[in-house]
Parts: C-alpha cells; sequence; structure tokens
C-alpha cells in the first residue's frame, strides 16, 4: 500500500453503509437475496439514507480524528469524542451497552470506570482499524492502546481481544503482511479465548479448502458478537480475492452485516488499496472526502513510541 493510497477508514465506511439496510436479516430474506451485490440503500429502522454509515464509522471516525489532531493516543481525549457524539443525538444504530458507557462517562466516570463489565458485543472491534494504521509499526504498542479504547464502553477479555485481533491485522497488512499469513500471526498476539480460537478456525479453513466463504461464515456466525464478529470478518477477507468480494460476503451472510461488513471493509481496505474499492462508492458515500483524508494522515503521519496514560 502506497502512502497515496490508504484506505482503511473508506473500506470500513463503504461496506458500513451497504450493509447498513439488511442489518438483523437472514441470508434467505428476499429482500437481502435480491440485493444486486453494489447499491445503497436507504434503512428505516436507522433513518439513514443511501450511502449514508452507522455507529461502527462514526466511532471509527472519532478515534482518527482524535489520532491525528493529539498525534498519539490519549484514552481521555478520545473517550471525551465519544461522549460529546452521545450528547448530540445522532446515534447512527448505536448498541446498548455504548449508550450506557457514554452515558457513564456524561456523569462523570472516568474513561477507566466508564466500560460495562462483562460486555462481550463488538463495538470495540469495529472501531479499533484507525489506532493499528497510526501506530502499525509497534504491536506490542498496538495490543496495550486496543485494550484501553475498548474498556471505555466494554471491558470483558472477548472485547478486549477482538478489539486487538483487528488492531493487530490492520498493522500487520498496512506493513505489508501476506494475506495468508495474517490468522497464523494474529492469534499469537492474544490470550486464550473465544476470540483466539475463532481466529485459529478461520486459519484451518484456510488450509484445508474445501470449503466455501458463506459456509464458513455460517459455522463462525454472525450476531453482534464479537465471538461471532472478529473471526467471520477476518474469514470474509482472508477467503475471498477482492474488496468487494469480502464485504459482499459478509452482508451476504446476514445477522449485524454493518459491522460484520464493516471490520471486513477495514481490513480488505488496508490489504487492497484505494484502487482496490469501486469508484461508484466513494461518490456516493457520506462525507468520503473527510474519511480519505483522514486515511492519508494516519498513514503519513509519524507516531509516538509511547504515550503517558
Amino acid at each position: 500500500m502506497s502512502d497515496t493510497d490508504s484506505a482503511t477508514l473508506i473500506g470500513l465506511a463503504v461496506a458500513d453503509a451497504l450493509g447498513m439496510p439488511f442489518e438483523t436479516r437472514l441470508p434467505t430474506d428476499p429482500f437481502l437475496k435480491a440485493w444486486d451485490g453494489h447499491t445503497y440503500h436507504p434503512s428505516g429502522y436507522h433513518r439513514l439514507a443511501p450511502g449514508q454509515w452507522t455507529d461502527d464509522t462514526m466511532m471509527s471516525k472519532l478515534l482518527a480524528e482524535s489520532l491525528v489532531s493529539v498525534g498519539a493516543y490519549d484514552p481521555a481525549d478520545v473517550a471525551d469524542r465519544y461522549r460529546r457524539w452521545y450528547l448530540g443525538g445522532d446515534h447512527r444504530g448505536m448498541g446498548k451497552t455504548t449508550k450506557v458507557a457514554l452515558a457513564a462517562l456524561n456523569n462523570g466516570s472516568s474513561w477507566s470506570g466508564s466500560g460495562v463489565e462483562g460486555a462481550e458485543g463488538n463495538g470495540t472491534a469495529m472501531r479499533i482499524a484507525p489506532l493499528g494504521l497510526f501506530y502499525r509499526n509497534d504491536l506490542n504498542l498496538v495490543c496495550e492502546l486496543a485494550l484501553y479504547d475498548s474498556r471505555i464502553t466494554h471491558k470483558s477479555k472477548e472485547a478486549g481481544a477482538g478489539s486487538k485481533a483487528i488492531a493487530i491485522a490492520i498493522a500487520l497488512l498496512a506493513t505489508g503482511c501476506k494475506k495468508r499469513e495474517l490468522v497464523k500471526i494474529v492469534p499469537s498476539y492474544l490470550p486464550e479465548c473465544e476470540v483466539k480460537r475463532g481466529i485459529q478456525k478461520v486459519e484451518f479453513y484456510q488450509e484445508a479448502g474445501g470449503i466455501g466463504i458463506a459456509e464458513a461464515l455460517s459455522l463462525l456466525g454472525t450476531k453482534a458478537h464479537v465471538v461471532d464478529t472478529v473471526p467471520s470478518a477476518i474469514a470474509a477477507f482472508v477467503l475471498t480475492n477482492s474488496y468487494q468480494e469480502a464485504i459482499e460476503s459478509a452482508i451476504r451472510a446476514g445477522g449485524d452485516t454493518d459491522t460484520t461488513a464493516a471490520v471486513a471493509g477495514a481490513l480488505a481496505g488496508t490489504y487492497y488499496g484505494l484502487k482496490g474499492i469501486p469508484t461508484e462508492y466513494l461518490s456516493k458515500l457520506e462525507a468520503a472526502s473527510t474519511l480519505l483524508s483522514l486515511d492519508k494522515k494516519l498513514k503519513e503521519r509519524r507516531a509516538p513510541v509511547r504515550i503517558a496514560v
């Protein structure tokens, strides 16, 4: 990926906007089955127009803006940006756990005390990609900071592992990791947990062959649970051959379509670059120029070795 070809955030947003109208639907749902695989649709439930994105992109954007503005990961600044978004009312599908945590922040909790104990939703993994891109040259620091960000809203082993897994994967891809090696390396940075075991299943599917992406995602699950989302998003990326195929596969699997696709889109966007994303998507995507600018700044800015937290 070249310096002008960064597409982590834009790849996430395109997939989020495409998957948004199909959230909670089954793969057999007539609306999902009739989808042509590339058209943006509105969502009456989310009150969003075609090409608009959900909380997945919003929180990723807020994290990216903090990294670029501060020049480092500052959990207090990030948490305050999340809090101010919560106060603004444009929640765009914000999950229950995140609402509880951000309400706690607004009521005076510190960033380290606001997270919901035991929460295993995918709201941490969905937003962490910008951190992996920014700190791509220090995987140990990526692990540490991904946990900090996770704890702002979700305090559990699985949520933390999911956040680490996606941040590490983005960092690896941004520094030239081969797709085939990704599922071998990422688990080595994770504790023993269901997220790790799910990624190891993806490695088995990759090595054994003979299993299609639809079957793999059915086996891994696509509910709004980090144990489902992280392995399935990684599978949608590594078991396909293009950005388009990765995100379409994630969406057609049903379930939490916007988030599974968003995480797969961040991975695929990082790997295939901007040239791998059909240009038709960008002209119809909400705030595309802002997201493209953030991608470029995240890639070009030199991250500090460490900051005090």
